[in-house]
């Protein structure tokens, strides 16, 4: 994505999901069907009260309840995560909430479940989607609040425990939503769009804040269940109201369980800053000696960091760096001073290499003559749209592309594998050693036309994934092993692909996972994640800590390859405070090596939404979050002086450092790389 130039993802599991409410109860009020358009937080309209009627006080007092589970859950709000007082709506029992519940939908069915004693509730439903359905709110789990209304800036809490079947013949899947019937097109709800839960009962926390007043009877909590034929059981649900007295995001998020889902904001950190001491940092130790050898005590030692070990990067639009332009000025010093690993967004890609070769080699040629590191973006990406494949590939995989000239396609099977086989060791070798990585195959799931022309499919839009299964198609392997020939020995090999952490998009990660599984026997190193998140596709850090750890286990490295927040709708300081919570998330990780934003500057954006400049070179709020953590909190700088036994003991973040002492007035230094296993470094005059 990003600077190559490719158009936003349609159809099927990885569309955006239009927030949309179908509900039969509502047909009767003339409500039946409903307006398009995309969700996200922020409503479309004032709403369908002027506020005069609805009454919407904060509770002064958590209630008290006889109902085992809810007594329960106010104890956990209350005293464990010490949120201000809520009170329940619906009902003051769970039984009888979840009565308020109404299934809708022709394809859909549901039954009572004996949920046991080792779970705290005692109601739950079981859901039986049973047959496919076009959209995801064609089923739906609907809850209208009959009596209590809203008003603009209410801070609410959704709760149910959700629990996926095994026997479900498709990944269980659902998405909470909460809107009202005059703004059927927006979503309150704050947290992922979808969850997968799995087949233990896990509960979730759903934060909501209204953008509108709404009147009682005329808004809802409900959860989209239409995604496929599948199972899904819900038990254990409340929706709390808070008023104004608790803010949206001190609110818990996500699962209960799993690296800080599920807890207020201050717990994720603590976590995250546990983590990233215990795997970004390492002792360093320096020894002191005068010219005999013999241990100085009192000398003054300073140790400075010059560069990070992890790999903090951007996507890089040749052009700039190449051609000697007044706008280019500050884009060439912006990428210097902020990024230690490159990516080009474009140039390494297979027709732009192929037919300008020049201006890629001079672009990796100005990167490496400043000691960065480099990703090469990509051996093979399917996307003719995009520019990326050379015509006469093109026109051997049967497609039509008038805007370059291809007319005449001809599918031919033989030439588009013996064109691949030949393209990626040429490319790999004529770099060698100075790209350090190459993603071989590039979104493999979504543009599979390579691998459908080689099988003998045209690779046009109307040919599915069904047709070859690309996922593990005998040729993605021989293009990894054919790369593995070719590379040297230190070259890592990667792959990358959208929508398989943000999101999160739960079939195409279960695709991805069995890339994964597939790939690792084909000499696969690193496992790329693009990152392009709107609003409504934001995670959790727990939902993060999740997402990584699933592709972690498959003992890989992990990329976050092409983060961006493009979306115009999503105010910047917002935009700024999740960036702030993902990189923190991320750097804790112990298994990911880089971050890469998708472009600094807006109008070298693919979304013309860069995460840190605007036009005009003004700094976005995300820019300072980055800089406040890679070059303050995560920078060390120390400086002491030695014990009796001449040494001087500290702790860095691993990386490159400059290590002074001065020893009878004479400034030693050295440079040393602090790494896994920590350094000690040896300083006396010559």
């Amino acid at each position: 994505m990003g600077d190559d130039e490719r158009s936003l993802p349609s159809g099927g599991d990885d569309a955006t999901i239009g927030r949309r409410h179908l509900l039969s109860a509502l047909a009767a009020a003339g409500l039946a069907g409903c307006p398009g358009g995309g969700g996200g937080d922020g409503g479309d309209g004032d709403g369908g009260s002027d506020g005069g009627t609805v009454e919407a006080a904060a509770p002064s007092e958590w209630p008290s309840v006889d109902d085992g589970y809810y007594s329960g859950l106010v104890s956990t709000l209350s005293e464990e995560m010490g949120l201000a007082p809520g009170r329940f709506l619906y009902a003051d029992n769970e039984a009888d909430a979840l009565s308020a519940y109404t299934l809708s939908g022709d394809a859909a069915e549901q039954s009572e479940l004996e949920v046991g004693d080792d779970v705290p509730f005692s109601s739950a439903l079981r859901v039986d989607v049973t047959e496919a359905t076009e959209n995801s709110w064609d089923v739906t789990f609907n809850g209208t609040v009959e009596d209590q209304g809203v008003v603009q800036g209410d801070v609410l809490l959704g709760v149910a425990y959700l629990r996926g079947p095994e026997e479900s013949e498709s990944t269980p899947t659902a998405e909470y939503v909460s809107k009202d019937e005059d703004n059927l097109s927006t979503n309150m709800v704050g947290s992922q769009p979808q969850i997968a839960p799995g087949p233990e009962w896990e509960r979730y926390y759903f934060p909501i804040q209204f953008d509108y007043t709404s009147e009682p009877g005329t808004w809802w909590t409900e959860m989209f269940m239409g995604f496929d034929v599948q199972t899904v059981d819900v038990g254990g649900v409340a929706l709390l109201y808070f008023g104004d007295n608790v803010a949206v995001e001190d609110l818990p998020s996500g699962p209960a369980s799993g690296g800080g889902g599920g807890t207020p904001s201050g717990d994720w950190e603590a976590a995250a800053d546990e983590r990233i001491q215990e795997h970004r940092t390492a002792d360093l130790t320096v020894e002191v000696t005068d010219a005999d050898g013999n241990a100085v005590e009192g000398a003054d030692v300073s140790v400075a960091m010059q560069e990070h070990d992890f790999g903090l990067g951007t996507a890089i639009g040749a052009d700039y760096l190449v051609n000697e332009t007044e706008e280019g000025d500050p884009y060439r010093e912006n990428v210097t001073e902020l990024f230690n690993t490159t990516v080009l967004g474009n140039h390494h890609k297979w027709r732009f290499w192929e037919e300008n070769e020049d201006l890629s080699d001079a672009a990796t040629e100005w990167l490496l003559d400043r000691e960065m590191t480099m990703r090469g973006h990509v051996c093979l990406w399917a996307a003719v749209d995009s520019w990326a494949v050379p015509p006469d590939v093109v026109r051997a995989m049967g497609v039509e592309w008038e805007d370059n000239g291809v007319t005449d396609p001809e599918l031919d099977p033989e030439y588009v594998r013996q064109r691949t086989m030949e393209h990626i060791p040429a490319i790999i070798e004529d770099y060698g050693e100075d790209i350090d990585e190459w993603e071989v195959a590039n979104e493999v799931i979504h543009q599979p036309g390579l691998i459908k022309a080689i099988n003998g499919v045209r690779a046009t839009e109307d040919a599915t994934l069904e047709d070859v299964d690309a996922v593990e198609a005998p040729v993605l392997g021989e293009w990894y092993d054919t790369a593995r020939e070719a590379a040297p020995e230190s070259i890592s090999l990667a792959m990358n692909d959208y929508n398989t952490l943000a999101g999160p998009y739960p079939a195409t990660r279960n695709q991805y996972e069995r890339q994964v599984e597939f790939l690792t026997d084909h000499s696969l190193d690193a496992v790329g994640m693009q990152c392009h998140f709107s609003e409504s596709e934001t995670l959790s850090p727990g939902e993060i800590m999740e997402g990584l750890d699933r592709y972690a286990s498959h003992d890989v490295r992990l990329r976050v390859t092409e983060f961006d927040m493009a979306d115009e709708g999503w105010a910047e300081e917002d935009k700024a405070d999740f960036f702030y919570q993902f990189l923190k998330t991320v750097f804790s990780h112990p298994a990911v090596d880089d971050f890469v934003v998708w472009g600094i500057w807006d109008p070298n954006h693919w979304l013309d939404d860069a995460p840190f400049f605007t036009e005009d070179w003004s700094e976005k709020p995300a820019l300072e979050e980055y800089r406040s953590l890679v070059f303050d909190e995560w920078w060390t700088e120390e400086s002491g002086s030695t014990d009796g036994d001449g040494v001087f003991a500290t702790t860095g973040f691993k990386g490159e450092y400059e290590v002074t002492a001065t020893v009878d007035g004479e400034d030693v230094t050295e440079t040393v790389e602090l790494s896994e296993d920590g350094a000690t470094v040896e300083l006396s005059p010559a």
